[in-house]
């Protein structure tokens, strides 16, 4: 992916990101909600459910309430999930290998959807899971790379714009203050960190190919 197509696409994904006022933040709330999905499996709480609301809020329930340190751990990867997920597919797109990020991203929505409630919970990642493999089956290798590099840019733009927007305290932040005595602006200016650090690197890994290689 040349730098003039990746830097198109990245600014068009920044406009959608910033001047849309929910339709844009479903796919960050979806990757939101997937790293409490994530975390509930890694900390065998597992997972029952998941809903989508129509202001883009979501919520995630896990089978079993767990220990301290497993709320916690679910709690926090939350925000940084989105920003994270974004670096981890520059790094696949530097590495050549858009297709793993088109292929990763209808796995993971196809899980969604079977965790989801009704409603936009089974509708967004049912959607994207579509178009997704549309590209990866039906794609040129330039719409693959296009296609990959959009999500890539969503993920770290978007995740980090709604970490910015929570600033002020969000209910994530509120219950990881509550369980350790730390500010909740504390654990926001973390995740900001973590969405900064991820915009900086996949914007270089997406934008100056060979940047992550040596």
């Amino acid at each position: 992916m040349g730098e003039p197509v990746a830097f198109g696409v990245g600014f068009l994904v920044f406009l959608l990101v910033c001047f849309s006022a929910v339709l844009a933040r479903y796919p960050i709330t979806l990757a939101h909600e997937g790293g409490h999905m994530f975390a509930n499996l890694a900390t065998l709480r597992g997972n029952k459910s998941w809903k989508l609301k129509d202001d883009a809020d979501g919520a995630t329930e896990a089978v079993s309430p767990g220990n301290w340190l497993q709320r916690l751990i679910v709690t926090f990867v939350g925000y940084p999930a989105p920003p994270l997920l974004g670096l981890g597919a520059a790094a696949l797109i530097d590495a050549g290998n858009p297709w793993a990020v088109l292929l990763g991203t209808v796995f993971l929505s196809v899980l969604a959807v079977a965790l989801s409630t009704k409603g936009l919970a089974f509708l967004i990642p049912a959607l994207i899971a579509i178009g997704v493999a549309w590209a990866l089956l039906a794609g040129s290798a330039s719409v693959q790379a296009a296609v990959a590099v959009g999500i890539a840019w969503w993920l770290l733009l978007g995740g980090l714009l709604r970490i910015i927007r929570v600033l002020g305290g969000s209910s994530d932040a509120t219950r990881l203050a509550e369980m350790t005595f730390i500010p909740k602006f504390v654990w926001s200016l973390v995740w900001l960190f973590i969405g900064v650090v991820s915009l900086i690197v996949g914007g270089q890994l997406l934008l100056r190919p060979g940047y992550g290689i040596g």
